[in-house]
């Protein structure tokens, strides 16, 4: 019983089986009866169904959609104005016959079965034509981006904002338009647009800020000798390190109200071009004193003070700076030098006692004529190297000797009985006024000294009235008196339009203190006076003199020694007013 049962289990499969069979062949040949010339389910062409298409209508399809496409125009507004990318302008095409080709020869049953997408190629035959018009839209839309700004103004800090800029994204634009022209994508509809951040943004600068505000109280103070900076807010500004990281990235510790922060705020090709210029005003290179007498004419030829040789120490006073920036005190610097001291001592190199500079005179002449500025080398040269013994009076006019143009000077503008002409020597005065400041600050006796007539305006610039002494030889001259015990020697030296005059000799200690020039009792200029010029072209107009008011100038000088008052007297100027000049050819 059993056994039959299995045979007939066995027949029902085998029939099973069969009736399976047979619709599956009936399946696949009706399958491909309708499919013979179409394509098979599953089947795309950038995401276009072709299913139960022939070739031709497929091609048609895609054709159709892509014409539409290629001729299409895509239109953008930008701020107001609307512009138009003409797509046809590049002649797109399609490889659409050969991927139809390539799909229907080689489509087979399980394509049906799992589907699959197939993509043409998208080419232009004119690209240009289509990145120029992106180009021109992307001109419409780029804003640089605008960094932030710091500036103070009567120590407040203040920020100038950053601004984000943008421009066209282009390359997501022309991917936008080759999906949309390879019939994968929509049209695009709106510009896709990148903004673009500042180098230097709001943030950035509020850290900054907060750093300089820090150095309003805690400024930085740099000593050398006389000689002091201070590293202030506007100072700092000009050396920080604008750094275009965010401000979180920025190196600073804040616990409650308290804030430090790193030498990394520090630019150190900035800081390093700040101490060059600082080491321009401390370096020195060190100087062997020389000392050339000539017996003959008792006269120094050559002479050079020793000077030590300074260097600032670059490396040891960055490194103190940065530490001072993160500090939260005030901080005193004294600036390390490196000094070198001469081989040869002034002492070493005469006999006469020299070894310290007594005083300084200077005087700026800018604006003078030629001729002047010549004459003003001359007189310098001629008092340059005298020696004056100890207890001598010195007399400007017997040193300097005959001036006139058989000693070679050359005729300058001079103020002869009140008339401004051409005279020989015109210049000298600037000499004896120069050395007459040299006097007064090396606490010297003056013997003989008598003011301009009236202000001189060579004689003001950068020094104040009543600092001037006029000669005129044989009847006006200068003298001083050595008092020291010592030689004194006079060094003179014309740099550019500034002469400076030096005495030097050996110190006694004498201490001199000049009070401020007070100007009392001005009175205005006269009118302008015209004078004929027969050595001017007729027409030609030249002012020689400048108005100047008239006025009484005082001040004291005082001399002390060990306590001893050697001198204490009150030097007055009177000078009356005087008019501006013109010469007017007649030639």
């Amino acid at each position: 019983m059993k056994t039959k049962n299995k045979h007939k289990i066995l027949r029902i499969s085998l029939l099973v089986i069969l009736i399976i069979a047979i619709l599956v062949c009936y399946s696949y040949l009706a399958f491909t009866f309708y499919f013979g010339n179409k394509f098979y389910p599953g089947i795309k062409v950038n995401n276009i169904s072709l299913q139960g298409k022939t070739k031709i209508q497929a091609k048609t399809l895609l054709n159709e959609e892509f014409k539409k496409r290629s001729n299409d125009s895509l239109q953008f507004t930008i701020n107001d104005n609307e512009i138009v990318i003409d797509l046809s302008s590049s002649s797109p095409s399609l490889n659409i016959d050969q991927t139809l080709n390539q799909i229907f020869s080689k489509q087979q049953i399980q394509t049906a079965i799992f589907g699959q997408n197939f993509i043409t190629t998208l080419k232009f035959d004119r690209p240009s034509s289509l990145i120029s018009q992106i180009s021109l839209i992307n001109q419409s839309v780029k804003v640089k981006p605008v960094s932030a700004k710091i500036t103070i103004a009567n120590q407040e800090v203040i920020i100038t904002p950053s601004l984000d800029g943008k421009e066209l994204d282009d390359q997501k634009l022309l991917s936008q338009i080759k999906d949309y022209l390879n019939l994968q994508g929509i049209k695009p509809n709106d510009l896709p647009i990148k903004i673009l951040k500042p180098k230097f943004s709001t943030e950035n600068a509020q850290y900054y800020k907060t750093i300089l505000e820090k150095i309003k109280e805690n400024s930085i103070k740099l000593t050398y000798q006389k000689q002091t900076l201070i590293i202030d807010q506007i100072t700092l500004l000009s050396l920080l390190d604008f750094k275009e990281n965010s401000s979180t990235s920025l190196n600073s510790n804040i616990v409650g109200q308290n804030i430090t922060f790193d030498n990394n705020i520090i630019d150190q090709k900035k800081l390093d071009a700040y101490l060059e210029d600082l080491s321009l005003a401390i370096n020195q290179p060190v100087q062997n004193a020389k000392f050339t007498f000539d017996p003959a004419s008792k006269r120094v030829s050559e002479f050079k003070p020793a000077e030590q040789g300074r260097e600032l120490d670059v490396v040891q006073t960055k490194y103190l700076i940065e530490q001072a920036l993160v500090s939260n005190s005030n901080s005193n610097i004294t600036l390390p030098v490196k000094i070198t001291e001469p081989n040869i001592s002034t002492a070493q190199t005469n006999n006469f006692g020299i070894t310290d500079l007594l005083g300084r005179g200077q005087s700026n002449f800018s604006g003078s004529i030629e001729n002047r500025i010549y004459n003003i080398g001359l007189a310098s040269s001629r008092i340059n190297g005298s020696l004056i013994d100890p207890g001598a009076t010195f007399s400007f006019n017997k040193t300097v000797g005959d001036i006139s143009a058989h000693s070679g000077y050359k005729q300058a503008y001079v103020i002869k009985e009140g008339r401004t002409v051409l005279d020989d020597g015109g210049g000298v005065c600037q000499v004896s006024t120069t050395l007459f400041r040299a006097v007064l600050n090396s606490g010297l006796p003056v013997t003989k000294r008598t003011a301009h007539a009236y202000r001189v305006g060579y004689y003001e610039q950068g020094y104040p009235a009543g600092l001037d002494a006029t000669v005129f030889s044989p009847s006006v001259d200068f003298q001083f008196k050595n008092d020291t015990g010592s030689y004194v020697l006079i060094q003179a030296h014309v740099y550019g339009t500034s002469l400076t005059i030096d005495l030097y000799g050996a110190s006694d200690g004498r201490i001199t203190t000049l009070t401020k020039p007070i100007i009392s009792d001005q009175t205005p200029p006269p009118a302008e006076l015209r004078q004929d010029d027969p050595t001017l072209p007729r027409g030609t107009v030249k002012q020689v003199d400048w108005s100047a008011w008239g006025a009484n100038v005082s001040f004291k000088r005082t001399v002390i020694r060990n306590g001893e008052i050697l001198l204490n007297e009150t030097w007055k100027s009177a000078y009356k007013p005087w008019q501006a000049i013109y010469l007017v050819g007649t030639q």
